[in-house]
């Protein structure tokens, strides 16, 4: 049985982004970003909304199954929200969905697994295109940071009484782990996870349960906090996302991951090309304790490849500084030290060579 754990304070937000650098990674190729001269027009039902995008035939015949959840595709308002979303992605938003389907697409080898670990459906890989278009710089005007948007509050403070869900994260002059495409997105998953199982949420019959035990509510809370999916949830004595008002940018939120994940599973039949790629690799080389500190520069030329490069696999190692530090005051750091795929070893031993570490 989980054990519950107490609300960490602060909660996720997600508003208007302020995209402070790109990080495409390399050997992307991107289709050109233009809409195509003509569309197919799927139902007669798009057609009479106005709306130049409808569901696939499939979905249309078979209905929708998003994150375990039936969507209720059937209910005009539902069918209105998510049809809204299609056609704001492709019509306005066409180039840079094509840029988040590309970096998902990428960073999936590395992302689908930690999910997979924590039994998150994998459709929330896509939150976040959402959240930070994949960049590991974004910053919101709230100042939600990185990959998966914490805020900085949150991602200090853990829950407590259940270590399996602690998404806490470390941030330092130097490092900020929510730019850490591998850490960010443990503790994403993790507080997720989180959310839908473990936090109490209080009823409005006095009772409580484990978690809010829907995927859709989960992904509400992940963008308005936890506590006001909930009040509003009590307010109207409803029980499911579609049936509650909450605020503007969560009413689209929703509905919006379900458009973009129906575009990503449905890229011929929306005419989205995406170029087929190499994905993300890196060695990991754990538990380094330098002797003297570490540029990236210096790291390019033991390597034989770019600075910039060896800090898209560091992210979480501020442009600003571009060093790992040996130590803070006269104490240790042990770092983790991704580097390109094949050459971990070679790595270890150049640093060995160089003095910095201990042979």
């Amino acid at each position: 049985m989980i054990r519950s754990c107490s609300l960490a304070r602060g909660f996720l937000g997600w508003t208007t982004i302020m995209l402070v650098g790109t990080m495409l990674g390399p050997g992307i190729a991107l289709a050109d970003v233009a809409a195509p001269t003509s569309h197919r027009v799927p139902h007669f039902s798009a057609l009479g909304s106005g709306l130049q995008y409808g569901f696939p035939p499939r979905i249309e015949k078979e209905g929708l199954k998003f994150a375990g959840h039936t969507i209720p595709v059937s209910r005009l308002d539902v069918r209105k929200r998510i049809l809204e979303e299609i056609n704001y992605l492709l019509l306005d938003r066409r180039s840079r969905v094509l840029v988040w389907l590309s970096r998902a697409d990428f960073f999936k080898p590395v992302t689908a697994a930690v999910f997979q670990k924590y039994k998150v459906p994998a459709e929330f890989l896509l939150l976040a295109a959402i959240e930070s278009s994949y960049d590991p710089r974004a910053l919101s005007s709230a100042g939600a940071y990185g990959y998966w948007q914490f805020i900085k509050s949150t991602a200090l403070c853990g829950p407590t009484g259940c270590d399996e869900y602690d998404w806490s994260m470390k941030i330092t002059p130097w490092k900020d782990e929510r730019a850490d495409l591998v850490r960010s997105t443990h503790s994403a998953a993790r507080y997720l996870a989180w959310l839908c199982r473990v936090k109490k949420v209080q009823l409005e019959n006095g009772e409580s349960r484990d978690g809010f035990q829907d995927w859709l509510l989960t992904a509400a809370a992940y963008n308005a906090g936890p506590a006001r999916v909930s009040q509003r949830l009590n307010l109207f004595g409803a029980s499911s996302y579609w049936d509650v008002p909450l605020p503007t940018e969560t009413e689209k939120y929703v509905p919006r991951l379900i458009a973009l994940w129906i575009i990503s599973t449905n890229r011929r039949f929306y005419d989205v090309q995406v170029h087929p790629q190499r994905t993300m690799s890196f060695d990991t080389v754990a538990d380094v304790r330098l002797s003297k500190d570490l540029s990236f520069a210096t790291m390019a030329k033991l390597l034989g490849t770019t600075p910039r490069s060896i800090w898209e696999l560091n992210a979480q190692i501020s442009p600003y500084k571009a060093v790992f530090p040996a130590g803070k005051g006269r104490k240790p750091i042990a770092h983790t030290i991704r580097v390109p795929k094949g050459v971990g070893e070679k790595f270890r031993s150049q640093l060995k060579a160089h003095g910095y570490v201990k042979k």
